[in-house]
C-alpha cells in the first residue's frame, strides 16, 4: 500500500520567486502516475520535484492524475504545497480509461498552460484534446517512451500512429530529457513542432546526511568484507537485468554481491530472473531484495561500492544521478541518456553486451576505476534542479508570450 505523506514543504536551492507576471502563470501537470507512487520508477518523483521547483519559482502548479490503488477515487491531496486532483478510472494496469471528464475539463479550464507526461495512456490524449478545445497551449514530454523497445511493440506503434503523432502535431513544444531522446523524437518534428532538451535533476538535500552503511549490511545479512554492486530500479525487461547477471558471472568479481533492488510489476519477468540466477548457481551472490524507498534507499546507496544501470534504454537515468549524489561510482550502458554526463567523470559508460558489462564490472571494482572519477563534483553541480526548473519556466513563459502576441496580432 502506498503511503501518502502529509503536506510538509521541503525547500530547494532554486532561484528567488519570479515577478508578478510569473506568479500569475497557472500550470497543470497531467500524468497517469504521480508522487508518492514511487514503485512506478523515476517519473513520479521527477515530475514532483520539477513541480515543486516551479512552485518555489513563483508558478501556481497543480496536478491531474490517477490513483493506481483506488480507481474510483476522485478526491484531492496536497504534497509539498502542490494540489493533486485524482481522476477515477476503469481498466487494468496502465490501460486506464478516465472517467469524470468534468474534472479534466475544469482543471484545464483553470490552467494557463498544460504539461502532459508519458505515452501509452489515455489520459494525456484526452487532456491534449481538451486543451486544444479550450485554446490552451500544451507541452508533451514522452519520458523516453516514444520508441517501442520491449513488450507490445505493435500496440505501441499503433498508439504512436493514432495518438502520439496527433498530440505532437498540436503541441507547442515536445520535451526530451537528453540529446539521445531528442534523436529518438526527431520524426515528430516533421510537422514543425519544436523539440527542446531539458534534462532531469536530483534533490541534493536528500543526500547530505546518508545513513551509516553498517545498518544496511546488517539488515541484509552481508559480511563486512562483501563488496556491494547495487542496482536500483524496476525489475523489468527494459532494465536488461539478464545481461547484467550473466556479466556478473563472467566478471568473477571476488567477494562481491550483486543486489537487485526494486519493485516487480511483472511477476513473469521476476520468475525468469530467479531461474537465471539459479541456473548459474549464483543464489548466494545475486539477490533480489525488493523495493527500497526513502531512508532504505539512501542506506543502500551509502553501503554500495558500485552502482549499475544496464538498461536497454533510458531517456535520462535518475537512479544513476542519485548514485552520483551519494558518492557512489557508476557503471552504466551508453544507451542511458545520462551516460555522456557521467562517462569518465563519475563512472564508466559502455556499450550493451555481456562481455562489455563484464569488463566494466572488472574495471570499476578495481583500483583502475580511480581514473574515471575525477569529475564527480562537477557532475553533481550539473545535476542540480536549478537549471531544469529555469529552463522549464522559460519554455512556459515563451509559449504564453508567443500565444499572447499571436492573439493580439503582434509578430515575434
Amino acid at each position: 500500500m502506498t503511503a501518502f505523506p502529509p503536506d510538509n514543504a521541503v525547500s530547494m536551492n532554486t532561484r528567488e520567486a519570479q515577478d508578478s507576471r510569473c506568479r500569475s502563470i497557472r500550470v497543470l501537470q497531467v500524468t497517469s502516475v504521480y508522487y508518492p507512487e514511487l514503485r512506478y520508477g523515476g517519473p513520479p518523483l521527477k515530475i514532483h520535484l520539477l513541480s515543486r521547483g516551479l512552485r518555489e519559482a513563483g508558478f501556481s502548479v497543480s496536478v491531474l492524475t490517477f490513483h493506481s490503488e483506488k480507481p474510483w477515487f476522485s478526491g484531492r491531496a496536497v504534497f509539498d504545497g502542490i494540489s493533486v486532483q485524482y481522476m477515477p478510472w476503469v481498466g487494468r494496469g496502465f490501460q486506464q480509461w478516465p472517467l469524470r471528464r468534468d474534472l479534466l475539463s475544469a482543471a484545464i479550464d483553470h490552467a494557463d498552460i498544460v504539461h502532459c507526461y508519458g505515452l501509452y495512456n489515455l489520459l494525456c490524449p484526452l487532456a491534449a484534446q481538451h486543451a486544444r478545445n479550450l485554446k490552451k497551449p500544451y507541452l508533451l514530454e514522452p519520458l523516453g517512451m516514444y520508441r517501442p523497445r520491449v513488450r507490445s511493440i505493435l500496440t505501441k506503434k499503433l498508439y504512436n500512429r493514432f495518438f502520439t503523432s496527433w498530440m505532437a502535431r498540436h503541441a507547442s513544444v515536445i520535451v526530451a530529457s537528453s540529446p539521445a531522446e531528442q534523436i529518438d523524437l526527431r520524426p515528430l518534428e516533421a510537422n514543425g513542432t519544436m523539440l527542446a532538451v531539458r534534462r532531469n535533476g536530483i534533490d541534493m538535500v536528500s543526500f547530505r546526511n546518508l545513513p551509516r552503511p553498517e545498518s544496511f549490511r546488517f539488515s541484509h545479512g552481508l559480511r563486512p568484507n562483501d563488496r556491494i554492486i547495487l542496482y536500483l530500479g524496476r525489475i523489468s525487461p527494459i532494465k536488461n537485468l539478464e545481461q547484467l547477471i550473466r556479466a556478473f558471472h563472467i566478471a568473477g568479481c571476488r567477494d562481491s554481491v550483486l543486489l537487485l533492488a526494486g519493485p516487480s510489476l511483472e511477476p513473469g519477468y521476476e520468475a525468469k530472473i530467479r531461474a537465471l540466477i539459479k541456473s548459474l548457481d549464483l543464489q548466494e551472490s545475486v539477490r533480489l531484495i525488493g523495493p527500497l524507498y526513502d531512508q532504505d534507499k539512501l542506506a543502500a546507496l551509502a553501503a554500495a561500492d558500485l552502482f549499475v544501470l544496464p538498461s536497454l534504454s533510458e531517456s535520462f537515468g535518475n537512479a544513476a544521478a542519485e548514485a552520483v549524489a551519494a558518492g557512489v561510482p557508476v557503471l552504466l550502458t551508453d544507451t542511458c541518456g545520462i551516460a555522456a554526463i557521467i562517462h569518465r567523470r563519475a563512472g564508466l559508460a559502455l556499450p550493451l553486451g555481456e562481455a562489455s558489462i563484464a569488463r566494466g564490472l572488472q574495471i570499476m571494482m578495481s583500483p583502475e576505476r580511480a581514473q574515471y572519477l575525477h569529475g564527480q563534483q562537477q557532475v553533481l553541480h550539473e545535476l542540480a534542479w536549478d537549471e531544469p526548473v529555469q529552463q522549464t519556466a522559460g519554455l512556459y513563459e515563451c509559449i504564453l508570450r508567443e500565444r499572447s502576441n499571436a492573439l493580439t496580432g503582434i509578430r515575434v
